[in-house]
């Protein structure tokens, strides 16, 4: 029992050491299990695909419904002010177009309602005649000064937007600066100067009215919706419509009588989303704008003859030679309109578009 009890000799246990100490040989890895491959026939994936879209679509519906619960019951708590509401209304509306992007669809772009525009007449000494007393008079008068009130805060509105088409606005201007631009400025919205903050506005507006009477004239009805809005749009389809079929229009546009005008400007914030958008504007833009000019419109029947008053100093000429229509020149007619222009500076594929037509009363001298 003893001499099981005794140590090693010394080679040994070193032996012995050493050996403890060899590290095993590593274990090799695993080969990674082979990719899943979609298993089933195609009826079967296609009806898997057409169930995860029906659940998205029902998804969607919930969420519309929800969102439309929300707005009702905001609508009826009496407990929230009026601005409250208001808010609580414009945070559903960007909740339910967040919800379009994310189902990759586009989101109708936010137009204003038609703002209030005016004709504005004159008030002074050389028109009391078209008033029946001193008190009517003191109101055209003060509608007036009212409409150029609302001019000069949608110029500064819209300045300070930086949204004037073809005008930069330093936003680092120091406000001594700022203030002299501003109050020279703002008041010019009905200016024709060619350095006036509306110049461009005007010449782009005027381009859009003749594209829109050839559209009217061809009877494209396409292209007469992508320059007007309800309810103009209505008008002028129906009158593109009414036009003879087998007859040939052509519209010629002459001159100006007198410069494109704007009588009214109104401008507001549209676009209440939480990210600036691609434009980097918010600002909406209404204009009431006069067009004076001078046109002709010609008419041919099938065989080419011309069926409009020809212009005096025409030369006659036969109306069709072989396959070609020879041009009859019109007489240059006065056309003077008053038309609403919408543009919404949010949308990055907005132009002026035409909304409303304003008729001028009859017997008024206009104040400009």
């Amino acid at each position: 029992m003893l001499r099981s009890c005794r140590r090693a000799p010394a080679s040994i246990r070193h032996y012995a050491s050493a050996a403890s100490k060899k590290k095993a040989p590593p274990l090799k890895k695993p080969a990674p299990p082979p990719a899943l491959t979609p298993r089933g026939n195609l009826k079967g994936r296609i009806l898997a695909s057409q169930q995860r879209t029906w659940e998205k679509r029902e998804a969607t519906a919930q969420q519309q419904q929800q969102n439309v619960a929300d707005s009702k019951s905001i609508a009826s708590d009496e407990s929230l002010s009026e601005e409250e509401r208001q808010i609580k209304l414009v945070e559903q509306v960007e909740l339910q177009r967040e919800l379009m992007r994310r189902e990759g669809r586009t989101p109708p772009v936010i137009t204003l309602p038609l703002l209030d525009h005016m004709i504005p007449y004159s008030a002074g000494l050389k028109a009391w005649r078209e008033y029946s007393s001193i008190t009517d008079m003191w109101r055209q008068f003060r509608k007036n000064r009212i409409n150029s009130g609302k001019n000069a805060f949608s110029m500064r509105h819209i300045a300070v937007a930086d949204s004037f088409p073809g005008v930069e606005i330093d936003a680092n201007m120091g406000w001594l600066r700022s203030l002299y631009l501003f109050s020279l400025r703002v008041f010019q919205a009905q200016s024709l100067k060619s350095d006036a903050w509306v110049a461009t506005m005007r010449q782009e507006v005027l381009e859009q009215y003749l594209h829109l009477n050839e559209a009217i004239m061809k009877g494209n009805a396409k292209r007469i919706q992508d320059l007007t809005m309800p309810p103009y749009a209505d008008e002028v389809l129906a009158l593109a419509e009414k036009k003879p079929r087998g007859t040939l229009y052509r519209w010629t546009f002459h001159r100006e009588v007198t410069p494109t005008r704007i009588l009214s400007l109104r401008a507001g914030d549209g676009e209440f989303s939480k990210h600036m958008p691609e434009t980097g504007s918010r600002v909406a833009i209404q204009a009431l704008v006069r067009f004076d000019t001078e046109q002709s419109v010609e008419m041919y029947d099938k065989d080419g003859r011309a069926l409009h008053t020809p212009a005096p100093l025409a030369a006659p000429q036969p109306a069709k030679r072989g396959d070609t229509i020879v041009p009859v020149p019109a007489v240059p007619k006065r056309v003077t309109e008053y038309l609403v222009v919408d543009k919404a500076c949010y949308d990055p594929n907005g132009r002026w578009k035409f909304r409303a037509r304003y008729v001028p009363e009859a017997g008024r001298t206009q104040a400009i």
